[in-house]
């Protein structure tokens, strides 16, 4: 028998709580037994996707909470600061807002006239 069974038993005993308390506690006992400890939740990862019509390809992958540290520093991430400059429209500020929000999924799907291609998403 369990440490704690054995103290609401005690308590019963010596009167300091009523049988039908004890037979609540040790009920939410048993629950708290049968009960499954909650799944681990994977990191989601911060995933960037270059392809350029050249044929130069880029994949980062980085952990989220990696990502929004990144942003938040404005330093950023050395492949989205340099789509940043480039002619490709990349507003971090509204990447972040996005992270923060929860959001899921693909943020940023870009095509530009000439086949470069950009994916920033979160899985």
């Amino acid at each position: 028998m369990s440490q704690e069974k054995l103290k609401i038993l005690e308590m019963i005993q010596n009167k300091t709580i009523t049988p039908k308390e004890g037979a609540d506690l040790l009920a939410a006992l048993e629950d708290k037994k049968d009960a499954k400890p909650p799944k681990k939740q994977a990191f989601k990862m911060f995933k960037i996707r270059i392809n350029s019509s050249d044929g130069d390809k880029v994949n980062v992958q980085i952990p989220l909470e990696f990502a929004k540290v990144a942003l938040k520093s404005k330093k950023g991430i050395p492949k989205l600061e340099k789509l940043q400059e480039s002619d490709m429209d990349i507003d971090l500020e509204a990447i972040l807002e996005m992270i923060e929000s929860g959001m899921d999924g693909k943020l940023v799907d870009i095509q530009s006239d000439d086949g470069d291609t950009v994916e920033i998403y979160i899985e």
